[in-house]
């Protein structure tokens, strides 16, 4: 998993390294100060990774996952045709994280999870192809 990090000196990255050294089922790989990422290796949930992160005192939001050809550690599967990642953040603390799974070409599996709404009926809407342009219509 690669995760945005807030980091703005050495210091920032030592404590992120920190923050993950020793936390189980988790595996540091690389932290790239100058692009702000970090990348892990890991069994847990990525929200326990991202509470690991901000234990460290910088915010940290779930960039991506790895594809089956790219070279880096994946909990994504062999036979899927690609993934995505969104994280949403709105007033009053309002914050989740949506992910994307096409495992064919008719079938996307959406997992994700949103904290911090005030109870009531509350929507969620994906577009297709991201076009925004025609709003909910």
């Amino acid at each position: 998993l690669e995760f945005a990090v807030q980091m703005s000196c050495e210091g920032c990255a030592e404590a992120v390294r920190t923050a993950l050294r020793g936390a189980p089922g988790v595996r540091l790989l690389e932290v790239r100060l100058e692009a702000q990422t970090v990348l892990v290796e890991t069994e847990v949930a990525a929200e326990r990774v991202r509470e690991l992160l901000e234990a460290s005192g910088r915010r940290a939001v779930l960039k991506g996952m790895g594809g089956p050809d790219d070279g880096l550690p994946t909990r994504v599967p062999a036979a899927s045709l690609g993934a995505a990642v969104a994280a949403l953040s709105g007033p009053g603390g309002v914050r989740g994280l949506v992910r994307f799974l096409q495992v064919s070409p008719q079938r996307c599996l959406v997992d994700g999870a949103i904290d911090g709404l005030q109870p009531g009926p509350h929507g969620l809407h994906i577009h297709e192809f991201g076009d925004l342009s025609r709003s909910c219509d």
